[in-house]
């Protein structure tokens, strides 16, 4: 849902909570989510068609920051560019580059005598560097991390480690975001649920006589509704 249009001030995108779009000068936009997060996003258009380009997260980034990168992408669309591709850059890391980044700024605060970051370093290395080690981080999508969690039964099997493991990938995505590299984490908190398998009912004994009232199948209340109207 779309706010106001006045300008946005340091004060406001530090104070605001409310969900909802902010918006600001040159198509800027701050997009406040439900959870507080808070992401900058440029919308314009080029050649012909509106774009929403991530320009990284608040405080991250901050207004004027933004507000800059939102009048050049202005500017570079009115010229015929394409602020899209230049944000393709040949310099946005690979994961594992992204990884070492991200272990090295936390390692310093970590007061165990290097014990998490040989943690985080082996266990992204054992089961996330295989498949996603070699990719940018802009091309990685919620089905490759999703595919990380699932091979070799890897999340029903050891779901505490899978899910450190979902963690620091989610992480090195956050780090992603906040420099602009990306728009989302493809590792969020909903992947988790994606994974979990789904409940089955344990098949009834062989020859056992049925039971009135079980053998039903039970009906989905969401089909049950829409018989009912």
């Amino acid at each position: 849902m779309a706010r106001n249009r006045q300008k946005l001030t340091a004060a406001f995108a530090r104070t605001v909570t409310e969900p909802g779009k902010y918006h600001d000068d040159h198509g800027l936009i701050l997009r406040v989510l439900p959870s507080g997060a808070k992401q900058w996003i440029w919308r314009g258009t080029v050649h012909g068609r509106r774009v929403d380009l991530g320009l990284g997260g608040y405080p991250y980034v901050t207004l004027a920051e933004a507000r800059e990168a939102a009048f050049n992408n202005r500017k570079l669309a009115r010229a015929g560019g394409d602020p899209l591709a230049l944000k393709r850059r040949p310099n946005t890391p690979t994961f594992e580059q992204a990884a070492e980044t991200v272990i090295a700024i936390h390692a310093a605060g970590w007061r165990d005598g290097g014990r998490s970051e040989k943690q985080w370093q082996s266990s992204l290395e054992t089961y996330a560097m295989p498949r996603l080690g070699r990719k940018r981080v802009d091309a990685i999508t919620t089905a490759d991390v999703m595919a990380v969690l699932l091979a070799d039964d890897f999340w029903n099997t050891r779901r505490e480690t899978a899910r450190r493991v979902r963690q620091r990938i989610g992480a090195v995505m956050k780090w992603a975001v906040a420099q602009g590299f990306r728009d989302d984490n493809p590792a969020g908190d909903a992947i988790a649920r994606r994974a979990a398998p789904q409940r089955r009912r344990p098949p009834a004994p062989t020859g056992a006589p049925p039971q009135r009232g079980r053998g039903r199948a039970r009906q989905d209340p969401a089909v049950k509704g829409l018989a009912g109207s």
